[in-house]
């Protein structure tokens, strides 16, 4: 692949494809320091133009703080859309919380989705590339 990025933190690992996927896979607790991390990533890969991100939450948990954070400093339009793969119900709820803090702050717009599996949150990218961005 001509530009595939990759970065580790904490437990967790990122990498970019071309055009506009970036994929990322919790393991364990992430913290602010990780979380920092990551929107650092976003910020990097989104410079040209929004991405789709596709989370792989299925072994992770979100601490307070680091989701504060989260709520604080995203960015909508680093975003096409979000994907969280692996939710089970503490998961979810965890995700629908920082999805719903991120809306009230009036600064997010971007569609969110679950998928059953990465395959599964592929074929969502695919597909919502075919539409044209929504503003």
């Amino acid at each position: 692949m001509a530009n595939h990025r990759e970065w580790s933190f904490g437990g967790h690992h990122a990498h970019f494809e071309e055009p506009d996927l970036l994929v990322m896979k919790f393991n364990g607790p992430s913290k602010v320091e990780d979380c920092q991390k990551m929107l650092e990533v976003c910020q990097e890969v989104a410079e040209k133009q929004p991405v789709f991100l596709i989370s792989d939450v299925s072994n992770s948990l979100l601490e307070k703080e680091a989701r504060e954070l989260l709520v604080e400093h995203s960015k909508a339009e680093w975003f096409r859309g979000h994907i969280y793969v692996g939710t089970g119900l503490r998961e979810l709820a965890a995700a629908k919380a920082l999805m719903l803090a991120l809306y009230f702050t009036g600064r997010w717009m971007v569609e969110v989705d679950f998928a059953e599996s990465e395959r599964d949150a592929r074929d969502l990218v695919a597909r919502k590339r075919a539409q044209p961005p929504r503003h």
